[in-house]
């Protein structure tokens, strides 16, 4: 069976959210897919024993506190009427200009699919060349590659079109997107409890914070830095226990993407990366998000890879972007994260606690 040539540690597909696997070829030469930034998970959260490393974000002292608690998905399976139009916008330039309309009344949903909009179109704002011209000529090399006379042809045709970034962001050309603007969506659909969005920040925040101490010091004191990593610690299980599959996963690259220092399982075994964030994405599944064949992966394996048969997720995944091992450690580690959330036994995911001397934290 053809894969995928450059399936490397799959990240979260851009707000899609899936795995996003690098494609040979893919149409958007000039976006490559993002995935939130600042996805490695810190040591001291992750690893017992091992030396604490100094969390604080930058900007101030302690800025995710004011985050309030994530709001669980009441209906997890079930895609919101913003997250459905976003995903089958062919203009994305409209679909945000509607929605930047009544900005001021927009609910936590409608701020954060905004937010994807614009970032992901934000190539589009400094892309040099004709963008239309550009595209055009990708699909002109796109279907010179396509076998002659291959039944599958037009379906490839179809779920290559879908995908097309260049064409959903034409609108952006020649026009400016603040990346401010956009981190004050993610921010604002955050303080209205998003789950989505405050993954986004805390994941991100975590990873950038580490080199500074809890109030901002080079070198706090070790109890400081113990209570800010298990406040992060339980920011993190916070948003598992909302089961929102979209917040899962970006937890879920916050996690493998620093597996080495992961202990998961009875026997505390350190994970396998890319298996890790496949259980992760199987679990989304199982927990509602919408895994159907529209979803962009099973796109961009149909178009790029000429796989177009897979039903759901779970089948694409085990029969072309992973390799047998993997799939069988992915399915693994789905039952350990099941688990941990069900039972919450974290210690299963690697998400331990540091024991904090209290009486050496300010109060």
């Amino acid at each position: 069976m053809n894969r995928l040539t450059a399936i490397g540690l799959a990240s979260l597909f851009a707000y899609g959210l899936l795995i996003a696997s690098k494609y040979s070829g893919v149409v958007s030469a000039a976006h490559d897919e993002r995935a939130p930034q600042g996805a490695a998970v810190d040591a001291s959260i992750v690893e017992k024993g091992e030396r604490v490393t100094a969390m604080a974000v930058e900007r101030a002292p302690h800025p995710l506190a004011s985050l309030p608690a994530p709001v669980p998905r009441a209906e997890p399976s079930r895609m919101s009427p913003v997250a459905l139009e976003f995903r089958a916008s062919r203009n994305l330039r409209a679909f945000a200009d509607s929605l930047s309309a009544r900005r001021a009344d927009l609910s936590a949903d409608e701020r954060y699919h905004l937010a994807k909009a614009l970032e992901e179109c934000q190539f589009a704002t400094s892309f040099n060349e004709d963008l239309a011209a550009h595209s055009a000529k990708q699909k002109r090399q796109f279907l010179a590659g396509l076998p002659a006379g291959d039944p599958l042809n037009a379906k490839r045709i179809a779920a290559y079109e879908a995908v097309d970034n260049t064409q959903r962001c034409l609108g952006f050309q020649n026009s400016k997107i603040s990346p401010k603007d956009v981190e004050d969506l993610y921010r604002a659909a955050a303080q209205q409890g998003d789950p989505r969005a405050q993954a986004r920040i805390i994941t991100a925040e975590i990873n950038n914070s580490k080199n500074n101490g809890p109030s901002g010091r080079a070198h706090p004191e070790p109890a400081q830095v113990a209570q800010q990593a298990n406040d992060d610690l339980s920011r993190i299980i916070g948003l598992l226990e909302t089961r929102d599959p979209e917040a899962m996963l970006i937890v879920g690259e916050f996690l493998a993407r620093q597996s080495a220092n992961l202990r998961v399982g009875p026997n505390g075994e350190t994970p396998e990366p890319s298996a890790l964030l496949g259980g992760f994405s199987l679990v989304a599944c199982d927990v509602g998000l919408d895994c159907s064949q529209f979803h962009r992966e099973p796109q961009m394996a149909c178009a790029y890879g000429g796989y177009c048969d897979a039903r759901n997720f779970e089948e694409l995944y085990q029969n072309f972007l992973a390799s047998p091992w993997a799939y069988t450690q992915a399915l693994r580690y789905r039952g350990l994260i099941h688990t941990a959330i069900r039972d919450r036994n974290w210690t299963l995911i690697g998400l331990t606690p540091k024991a904090v001397n209290r009486e050496l934290v300010p109060q």
